[in-house]
C-alpha cells in the first residue's frame, strides 16, 4: 500500500535562496548536459553519465546526487518511444 500526505514546505529566506540557486544550477547543468548529448551524438544514461559526471560536479559544483539525477533527466528527454 503506498501512502501520501500533503504538506507544506516554509523555508527560511536563507533556505529558499538556497533551493534557488541550486535549482539554477540544476538546470544550467543539464543545458550543458544536453549540448555535450547533441555535440558527441550520446544519448543514453550510462554513456551520457561517463561523458558528463565528473564535468558536471566539477564546472556547477552539484552533488553526486544532483549530477546523476541532471544526467537521467537529459537521458530520458532523448527516449524515443
Amino acid at each position: 500500500m503506498k501512502l501520501t500526505i500533503g504538506l507544506k514546505l516554509k523555508p527560511t529566506k536563507e533556505q529558499a535562496d538556497a533551493l534557488r540557486q541550486t535549482l539554477h544550477r540544476a538546470n544550467t547543468a543539464a543545458n550543458e548536459c544536453s549540448r555535450l548529448a547533441w555535440e558527441h551524438q550520446t544519448f543514453s544514461q550510462f554513456k551520457l553519465h561517463k561523458l558528463t559526471y565528473a564535468i558536471l560536479r566539477r564546472k556547477f559544483a552539484l552533488s553526486a546526487q544532483l549530477a546523476v539525477r541532471v544526467i537521467a533527466k537529459v537521458a530520458d528527454a532523448y527516449k524515443v518511444e
